[in-house]
């Protein structure tokens, strides 16, 4: 029979190490997924996916599919539901941290409709700020548009999308570079939030960036996968 001493020193070091590992590889274990620190940036993982299933009614016809990295043809999995970049308000707790998604349209468009498959962590505010910028010299540059979304499905479920409309349009240029931003705002200082990312390409990487990084400003690195979105308006 194991005595109690011994039962208790095995915990005692198991919880030891976990708690070194943790230090050496800035993990922050949560109960509804761990956050760690990726090779560019802050990520969530969650070790199983919430047994639930919810669809966003798009109505897209007519329109035009400028960009997109969903998988549409596979309702039950339109992009990955257990891993992405976190999304974090100054207070969140491990720091303030942006992301952003560069598309390239092929020809003039204008866009009326983002959709972008973020998740809220349980954490704080539910809320993001979700945006269409230009480029400034490789990273996002003015917002041409700016929408506040509240209401995020959970992250490490699938498959709700953060869906914002301009009945205006923004006009694109084909050719030229442009951002999809996830920020927060004074109102979701304390949010996390996580971007999920794609799962219909495992090959190609895609052009990601940081803020602040850890140079006080937006860092762009390439990644694989990409982070999951589409942008859809007129010709």
């Amino acid at each position: 029979m194991i005595s109690k001493k011994l039962l208790l020193s095995i915990a005692l070091v198991f919880a030891g190490a976990i708690t070194i590992l943790a230090a050496q590889n800035n993990v922050v274990l949560r109960g509804n997924g761990t956050t760690v620190w990726g090779k560019h940036a802050r990520m969530t993982v969650v070790p199983e996916a919430v047994p639930s299933f919810t669809t966003t009614n798009l109505n897209d016809s007519g329109l035009v599919t400028i960009f997109s990295n969903l998988a549409a043809v596979y309702p039950k999995g339109e992009y990955w539901c257990c891993t992405g970049y976190n999304v974090m308000g100054s207070n969140s707790g491990v720091g303030e941290q942006w992301m952003a998604a560069a598309f390239t349209p092929r020809a003039d468009h204008t866009v009326t409709k983002v959709e972008v498959a973020v998740g809220y962590s349980q954490q704080g505010t539910n809320g993001v700020v979700v945006s269409l910028n230009d480029d400034n010299n490789g990273v996002p540059g003015k917002a041409l548009k700016t929408w506040n979304a509240s209401g995020l499905p959970r992250f490490g479920s699938c498959c709700g999308l953060v869906v914002k409309t301009d009945s205006t349009g923004i006009p694109v240029s084909g050719g030229m570079r442009y951002w999809i931003v996830l920020s927060t705002n004074s109102n979701e200082s304390d949010t996390v939030d996580v971007w999920n990312e794609v799962d219909t390409n495992q090959v190609d990487a895609a052009t990601l960036a940081t803020y602040p990084g850890v140079h006080n400003r937006w860092e762009p690195f390439r990644n694989i996968p990409g982070l999951a979105f589409a942008v859809k308006g007129s010709n």
